[in-house]
C-alpha cells in the first residue's frame, strides 16, 4: 500500500506535464497542418472548391496520401508565400539584420558593463547600478513616445539605425553579465595580469571567452525577441519595403478574406530557426541560471 501510495503523486504530475503538453503542441500541430493544405483542391468528383480550415473535427488522413481538411498536404504554400507578397525576402533580410545587429550589440555593451560592474571599483557603484535595474520596474509602453520624437528629430524613422539603436542594450542584459562575472575565478583574471595584461586584453583574451554559457544565453535571448518584436517595428517602420516578417504577416489577409494557409506556413517559416537556435543552445540556460543564482 505505502508504494502504491508514494506513486500516486508521480502518476498525477505526470499526468498533468501530459495535458499541458498536448495543450500547448496543439496550436502547433493544427497550424503545421494548415501550412500544408492548398488554398482550393479537387474533390473526388471533379470539382474545384475551398478548403475550410475551421472544420471540426478536421480530416485527417494518412493513408494512402496524407491529408487534413478533406485535402492533400503539400509544401507548396511555403513557395508560394514569396510569390504572393514578392517583398517578403526583402522583410526576412530586414529581421536578419535587426536581430543580427542587437545581439551584436547586446553580447558586447552588455558583457562589457556586467563586467565593469562586477569588477570596477568606480564612485556610487552600486546605486548606478540600483537605478538601472529600478528601470525594469518601468513599463516599455512609456518611454515610446520620447524614443521616437528623438528618432523623428535626427531623420532615423524607416532606417536601420533607428530600428536598432534604442535596443543596443538593455538592463536584464547587463545584470545577467554581472552576475554572471561576480562567480567568475578571479584567479584566471590575476594571472593575466600578472603576464602584464592590461584590463581590457584580460577581459577579451581571458574572461570573454570562458563567459560563453552567459553569453550564449543572452545572445539567445536578445535574437528570439528582436526576432519576434512587433512593437517597435511597428511604430519606427511605416514603408512597406523596411517591415520586418512580424509586420509581414498582415499583408496575407484582405479587408474580406484571410489566406490562412499563407499566413500558418509564414508563421512556421518564422519560427523554425527559432526552434533550431533554443534547441541547440538550450543547455546554456541551465549553466547560466546556475551561475547566477549562487551569488546575488
Amino acid at each position: 500500500m505505502e508504494k502504491k501510495r508514494s506513486k500516486t503523486p508521480l502518476i498525477i504530475s505526470y499526468l498533468i506535464l501530459i495535458s499541458y503538453a498536448i495543450a500547448t503542441l496543439f496550436p502547433f500541430t493544427w497550424a503545421l497542418l494548415v501550412s500544408m493544405v492548398p488554398i482550393t483542391h479537387v474533390d473526388e468528383n471533379g470539382n474545384e472548391k475551398g478548403v475550410n480550415v475551421f472544420e471540426w473535427p478536421p480530416k485527417i488522413k494518412l493513408f494512402p496520401k496524407p491529408s487534413a481538411f478533406g485535402a492533400p498536404l503539400t509544401f507548396q504554400n511555403y513557395k508560394l508565400i514569396f510569390e504572393v507578397v514578392p517583398l517578403y525576402k526583402r522583410w526576412l533580410l530586414n529581421t536578419l539584420i535587426y536581430a543580427g545587429l542587437l545581439t551584436v550589440g547586446n553580447i558586447l555593451l552588455n558583457s562589457l558593463g556586467g563586467y565593469a560592474f562586477a569588477r570596477l571599483n568606480f564612485p556610487l557603484k552600486n546605486l548606478w547600478f540600483t537605478m538601472f535595474l529600478a528601470t525594469m520596474m518601468v513599463p516599455g509602453q512609456v518611454t515610446l513616445i520620447p524614443q521616437y520624437n528623438l528618432l523623428v528629430r535626427y531623420g532615423l524613422i524607416n532606417t536601420y539605425t533607428g530600428l536598432f539603436l534604442p535596443k543596443l542594450t538593455n538592463i536584464f542584459g547587463l545584470f545577467l553579465m554581472r552576475q554572471f562575472f561576480l562567480n567568475f575565478p578571479k584567479e584566471l583574471e590575476e594571472a593575466a595580469r600578472i603576464d602584464g595584461s592590461g584590463i581590457l586584453r584580460t577581459y577579451f583574451k581571458i574572461v570573454l571567452p570562458n563567459a560563453l554559457p552567459a553569453i550564449s544565453a543572452l545572445a539567445i535571448y536578445t535574437f528570439l525577441g528582436a526576432w519576434n518584436d512587433f512593437q517597435w517595428p511597428l511604430i519606427i517602420m511605416s514603408r512597406k519595403e523596411m517591415y520586418t516578417l512580424t509586420l509581414g504577416l498582415n499583408f496575407f489577409k484582405t479587408s474580406y478574406y484571410t489566406y490562412w494557409q499563407y499566413m500558418m506556413a509564414a508563421s512556421i517559416f518564422m519560427t523554425i530557426p527559432m526552434l533550431i537556435i533554443f534547441l541547440s543552445f538550450q543547455r546554456y540556460f541551465i549553466e547560466t541560471g546556475k551561475a547566477v543564482a549562487v551569488k546575488g
